[in-house]
């Protein structure tokens, strides 16, 4: 059966914009991908606020911010309540991405658009999925199957593959099937059974235009800028995203270092530096086999990353000699301590920011090359009368809720003055166990005391409030702790590391309890650094996508993501691969994309299929004011012989050309595959076309009527 499949991009379609768009297949809307830039501009979300309330799955590829960016704030301000599917590594890294940018936002201003804690909320609805592993949709979207695929690029990127009855759908985003130093490639081009003829593929036209040097090449380029510039004691300065692409570098670089035994500082500079590294470690199942069997036979992990260093704080970083390497956060530096790092190391002819991505449009490093004035924002302590004036409001406002805490207990231990005397057969309760909050009696929405109503004439039980942790599983069932089974020498390091954090604390406490403000300022960077860029996007290049395509042969597709000159050269490519059904949407058009565009739900009279299970059917269409959905009812005898006409066989099935090359095989025929289709005994062509057709030619005889008839054989036939 097909489904009534519809598109909309309400973000990132003929731009470079974030990544957000919805499927609606029948009556379910799946909302693909959920991205936000690191400016965090409210209005790149209207679209998404007109339909939030509507959508019923959300199927999340990469862990930036370009994919997930907006999921705290879409579940936070818009009330979304919908599932929330992702790979294990997804959803621990865009936990850690968001972290790093909230962090970084806060360091120079009153970043408001969401916090930590509504992180952590919208995390926590994600069901994690594994590669290859099929999972059923429910609700109003049961019927639909989802599926992850690996998509390279980043630690558990995601090609999603949408199931419902016989379309398929291929969500394929930023992926790149070169293997590198931590990934393997995707396999949207290595398996052609399971990608193979989608009913639609929705790609990407980002890359189209560009063109990649070898990994080798690129490689080498990076190593030699590196150390020419630290051997002219030159800084280098590489902006990242927090927790995906920084990987790749990282692992290169602290390679590099150990087999060269190279003294210069490495460093890496992120608010969540620690925990990345951490949860990448854990992950390598997820990463390249090389890898895994580096770990296998040395029993080492990977991504130890013994040289190097993994700083938090700008002066840990200044206080380490120089010239240095530092990966530091964000990639565009319009924030983060990347920003930072550029503002002080611009000024140095002999340093150098190496940009390993492309980023958003009008940020730090898109305009680099001719931005010479910047405001520049950052967080002060307060000084003279600001600071009288803030510990002066600090003062009434504690003292305020110093009062209404006074008030709200009084009038308590007096209700439960009155409430002891109503009930002198119960125990008495002494009120300093809880003395600062009790159960109270009010009336309900219909104006009923709940102490006459017969539901509620039982008085409820003194309780401390009990929130029910969400319990996590994996395929061996629910997570367990390990530290509760580990050594005495482990528990006792971990001690001692806790008690480490624990004299840190105070510091930390300490700087963030001093009264400071957000203040910008313009000021004139004098850039003399030297800007160079290395693509490590880790993505396929135009040329690959151009292979690729191809080889899934999809029978339409979605063009999205990429800037006009982008889709409109890939749109022309499609279009001479696909004869036709290549559609490249604006933001905000909705296009149909299903397998019949003339396609209505209707439903059918016991009268109309009585004794049939599968039928031709002639009928007329009722529409009924009272009933919405329009019924198909049986032709009046007397209008039967109006309507009489050919009813031409219908052919069911779909056949392998390679499996029936196989079947004639060993039913004796000669049968080899050539260019133009499969030549059977030198006088018989078989062919399919793009729309999945079969054409048999040849000339009449009863070899060519014997061929057919196994191919018919082949298909059901009505």
């Amino acid at each position: 059966m097909t489904s009534y499949i519809k598109f909309t991009a309400l973000s990132g379609a003929r731009d470079d914009n974030p990544l957000c768009y919805l499927l609606e297949i029948d009556e379910a809307k799946i909302l693909l991908d959920c991205g936000w830039y690191d400016n965090f501009d409210e209005e790149l979300l209207k679209p998404l606020s007109e339909v939030a309330n509507s959508i019923d799955a959300i199927l999340l590829s990469h862990a930036d911010i370009e994919h997930i960016g907006a999921l705290p704030y879409a579940i936070s301000k818009f009330k979304m309540t919908c599932s929330i599917y992702a790979t294990i590594p997804v959803q621990n890294m865009g936990q850690m991405c968001l972290y790093d940018a909230v962090q970084s936002h806060l360091a120079t201003e009153d970043f408001t658009k969401f916090t930590l804690d509504e992180i952590d909320d919208a995390f926590e609805k994600i069901v994690q999925l594994r590669y290859s592993q099929p999972f059923s949709l429910t609700g109003k979207c049961k019927g639909i199957i989802i599926t992850a695929y690996s998509a390279g690029h980043t630690l558990g990127g995601t090609i999603w593959k949408i199931k419902k009855d016989t379309d398929e759908i291929l969500y394929a985003v930023n992926y790149n099937h070169k293997k590198e130093r931590h990934l393997e490639g995707t396999q949207l081009h290595l398996n052609s059974e399971l990608f193979a003829r989608p009913s639609l593929l929705i790609t990407d036209s980002r890359n189209s235009l560009n063109v990649q040097p070898s990994r080798k090449q690129r490689d080498s380029f990076l190593i030699e800028t590196i150390f020419k510039a630290l051997n002219n004691k030159g800084n280098v300065l590489i902006p990242v995203e927090s927790t995906t692409r920084i990987l790749e570098l990282a692992y290169i670089l602290d390679q590099h270092w150990g087999n060269n035994r190279v003294n210069f500082p490495l460093v890496v500079f992120t608010h969540q530096g620690y925990r990345t590294i951490q949860f990448a470690k854990s992950m390598l199942e997820w990463m390249s086999d090389s890898l895994m069997n580096v770990f296998s036979q040395t029993r080492e992990n990977p991504f130890e990353l013994k040289h190097l260093k993994l700083k938090n704080k700008l002066h840990e970083v200044e206080e380490l000699k120089s010239p240095k390497v530092v990966l530091a956060s964000m990639k565009s530096l319009e924030t983060g301590y990347a920003r930072d790092l550029f503002i002080e190391w611009a000024r140095d002819k002999n340093n150098i920011v190496i940009l390993p991505t492309k980023c958003q449009p009008n940020s730090l490093s898109k305009k680099l090359y001719d931005l010479w004035y910047e405001i520049i924002k950052s967080r002060i302590p307060l000084e003279g009368e600001e600071l009288k004036e803030f510990l002066r409001l600090d003062q009434i406002k504690k003292e305020k809720e110093a009062a209404e805490a006074a008030q709200r207990k009084h009038n308590l231990l007096i209700m439960e003055d009155d409430d002891n005397d109503d009930n002198d057969d119960n125990d008495e309760i002494d009120v300093n166990l809880l003395n600062t909050q009790f159960d109270l009696y009010v009336r309900d929405s219909n104006n009923m005391d709940y102490t006459t109503n017969m539901y509620y004439n039982d008085q409820p039980y003194k309780m401390y409030p009990c929130n029910d942790q969400r319990k996590k599983f994996d395929d061996y069932g629910e997570v367990i702790n390990a530290e509760m089974y580990a050594h005495d020498e482990f528990q006792a390091a971990q001690l001692e590391n806790s008690l480490k954090e624990s004299e840190e604390e105070p510091e930390r406490e300490a700087e963030m309890s001093i009264p400071s403000k957000c203040i910008s300022h313009i000021e004139s960077i004098p850039i003399k650094c030297k800007v160079c860029y290395i693509d490590f996007e880790g993505l396929s290049d135009g040329k690959s996508i151009k292979n690729i395509i191809p080889q899934v042969s999809p029978k339409k597709i979605i063009l999205i993501h990429g800037n006009e000159e982008q889709t409109l050269h890939l749109q022309e490519f499609c279009k001479s691969v696909i004869s036709n059904g290549v559609e490249a949407p604006h933001v905000g058009e909705c296009i149909n994309v299903s397998a019949a565009t003339n396609i209505y739900q209707i439903k059918l009279t016991d009268t109309l299929m009585d004794d049939y299970e599968l039928a031709f059917i002639q009928g007329q269409i009722e529409l009924n004011d009272q009933n919405p959905n329009p019924l198909l009812d049986i032709i009046p005898p007397e209008d039967k012989n109006k309507n009489n006409s050919y009813i031409p066989s219908i052919i069911i099935g779909d056949l392998k050309l390679s499996e029936f090359k196989k079947l004639l095989q060993h039913e004796g025929y000669n049968a080899e595959f050539i260019p133009s289709g499969l030549l059977v005994n030198e006088t018989i062509l078989i062919q399919k076309n793009d729309s999945g057709r079969l054409i048999i030619e040849g000339s009449l005889s009863s070899e060519y009527y014997k061929v057919r008839t196994l191919l018919y054989n082949q298909f059901a036939i009505l």
